[in-house]
């Protein structure tokens, strides 16, 4: 088997573990829409956080946060610049005057904020020396510091449910690693036709761009672009003709058999778990390696 048949392999086996780690990651975002876990974790931590004479629901409630989503719904994501108006504007004890840095501080004093942020908010306008902007930017980075750990929190728990939803589609589809190879290994033919086939639309297959798409969609538009993600997933893997679902075996099955199944399914579990990006990277370097053939010898 020369280098351009196994290179052929290679990216054929690359893109199976790519459309199994994209399907994963769809239905994940799938789940998390239907169940709101960003705005659950978002939700908790201000609740936690603000929880002297319930602030915390003040700061859910205010015109500016609750007119981030539609009638109904909880913001999963808060602008940094809005959090810090929101929390000086329940501080400011006059409403109907603006504030300034004088008035802003006699207001933290008398203010119904935990005690280790009323100090860290007056040591903040304190230090203050362009007014104003200094002490929401100390409030902004602060707020974003917290968003980050929350973040981390969320891919905690996002990663739980992917290795679940990981080891479903995969038993489900009975996507064999081993018996994928053996066929692309016996069929040069169909396994260079897939090869050409991924090389053409490379650039379609592009999560990043998919990604920074889906940012200005409202959450209906979202789950109506991951179901037809779903779709062309289907449809791809269809398309491939590769060893896919389950079929009634003729005779016993031997201990190896039963070992290589196993195998096969836990490498295809743990290749939907690593996650579309990596892979389509490395299946990005190899179409480009593909394209450029073989190195030569020294």
């Amino acid at each position: 088997m020369d280098f351009s048949a196994i290179l052929n392999l290679v990216i054929g086996l690359i893109f199976i573990y790519f459309l199994i780690a994209l399907a994963c990651s769809t239905i994940q975002e799938l789940i998390a829409h239907y169940l709101d876990m960003r705005a659950e974790n978002l939700e908790k931590w201000i609740k936690d956080t603000f929880r002297e004479h319930q602030l915390g629901e003040k700061i859910l409630q205010h015109r500016l946060i609750d007119g981030l989503t539609a009638i109904g719904r909880r913001a999963s994501y808060i602008p940094s610049m809005v959090f810090s108006g929101v929390l000086l504007d329940l501080i400011h004890q006059k409403k109907d005057e603006p504030y300034d840095l004088e008035s802003l501080k006699e207001s933290v004093k008398t203010s119904e904020l935990p005690a280790d942020l009323k100090r860290r908010l007056l040591q903040s306008i304190a230090e203050a020396k362009n007014g104003l902007q200094d002490v929401r930017r100390d409030i902004e980075g602060w707020f974003n510091d917290c968003m980050d750990r929350i973040s981390g929190t969320y891919k905690k728990k996002a990663q739980l449910f992917i290795v679940m939803i990981s080891t479903g589609t995969v038993l489900l589809l009975n996507v064999d690693t081993i018996n994928i190879v053996q066929y692309l290994y016996n069929h040069p033919a169909e396994s260079e036709a897939l090869a050409d086939q991924i090389s053409e639309s490379i650039q379609e297959l592009n999560t990043d761009s998919r990604a920074a798409n889906a940012d200005s969609l409202s959450t209906e538009q979202k789950i109506k672009m991951d179901i037809q993600q779903l779709r062309e997933i289907k449809a791809s893997i269809d398309s491939s003709k590769l060893p896919f679902g389950w079929q009634k075996g003729d005779g016993e099955i031997s201990m190896r058999e039963i070992i290589n199944k196993l195998l096969g399914l836990v490498f295809s579990i743990i290749a939907g778990i690593i996650g579309a990006p990596f892979w389509f990277q490395t299946l990005n370097k190899l179409v480009n390696l593909r394209g450029t053939g073989a190195i030569p010898k020294d």
